[in-house]
C-alpha cells in the first residue's frame, strides 16, 4: 500500500487536443499568465497528423514543468519528441510537487486508423506496470463511462483504462479524446476530468490537496 503524503496543494493546468490550433497556443499563453500552475498537464492531440513543428511550439510556451501523453491523431515522432523533452508519461511514472502521475497515451483501434492506435490489452499491460495506487492518471482516451459520451449517445472510452482505474484507485484521472464529453465526475474515490477540447477555447484548473477541486474554464 502507498501512503501520498501532500505538504500542500498543487495546482495543475490541464489541457487537451489542440490539433495544431494557434487558439489553443493561445489559450495557455493566456492561462499561464493569469495564474500560478505547479504542473501543466496535456493529455494528447498536439496535432492532426504529427506536425513536430507546432509541438515544439507549444513546449516553447509554457516553463511550468509538463507533463504529456501522445494522443491518436499524434504519430509515433511527437510521442519520441515528448519523450526526448522528459516531458512525457506515456508508458511511466513521474514524480513532480510531490505527486506520482502515471499515463499511457493513444486510443484503441478505429475504422479511421488514425496514427496511434493501441490494442486494449497492450494499453492496459503498459499502463499497469507505470501505474501507483492513489496517484495521478493520464490518458488520451478516457476510462468507460467516465467523461466518454460521443455526440451520438455512445461511450467511447477504453474498458482497460477503467480497470487499471480500478484496480489503483488514482484521486485524479486526466483525459480528452472526446470532445464533446467535457466534464468532470467522481467515482469510487476517483475524480475523472476531461477538459475539453483546447482547439474550442477549453481547459481545466484542478487543485489537489486534502479534497480535489476542479473548475472547468473556458477562454
Amino acid at each position: 500500500m502507498v501512503i501520498m503524503i501532500m505538504m500542500k496543494d498543487v495546482d495543475i493546468l490541464v489541457c487537451s487536443d489542440l490539433h495544431g490550433s494557434k487558439r489553443a497556443k493561445k489559450l495557455l499563453r493566456d492561462a499561464l499568465e493569469d495564474d500560478q500552475f505547479d504542473v501543466v498537464v496535456i493529455c494528447g492531440d498536439f496535432t492532426t497528423g504529427g506536425s513536430t513543428k507546432y509541438v515544439h511550439e507549444v513546449l516553447k510556451l509554457i516553463d511550468t514543468p509538463l507533463l504529456a501523453v501522445p494522443g491518436n491523431c499524434d504519430s509515433v515522432v511527437v510521442a519520441s519528441l515528448l519523450q526526448e523533452q522528459n516531458k512525457s508519461v506515456h508508458s511511466r511514472r513521474v514524480d513532480i510537487a510531490g505527486v506520482k502521475f502515471f499515463g499511457f497515451g493513444g486510443a484503441p483501434p478505429s475504422p479511421h486508423h488514425m496514427p496511434f492506435e493501441v490494442e486494449e490489452g497492450i494499453m492496459a499491460e503498459k499502463l499497469r506496470s507505470a501505474a501507483v495506487r492513489g496517484g495521478v492518471m493520464v490518458t488520451h482516451t478516457p476510462a468507460y463511462g467516465m467523461n466518454d459520451l460521443s455526440s451520438y449517445g455512445h461511450h467511447m472510452g477504453s474498458k482497460a483504462i477503467l480497470e487499471v482505474a480500478k484496480e489503483f484507485r488514482p484521486r485524479l484521472a486526466l483525459s480528452g479524446h472526446i470532445h464533446e464529453s467535457r466534464g468532470s465526475e467522481v467515482s469510487k474515490g476517483t475524480m475523472f476530468v476531461n477538459p475539453g477540447a483546447a482547439k474550442d477555447g477549453y481547459y481545466a484548473k484542478v487543485r489537489l490537496g486534502k479534497n480535489v477541486r476542479t473548475v472547468m474554464c473556458s477562454v
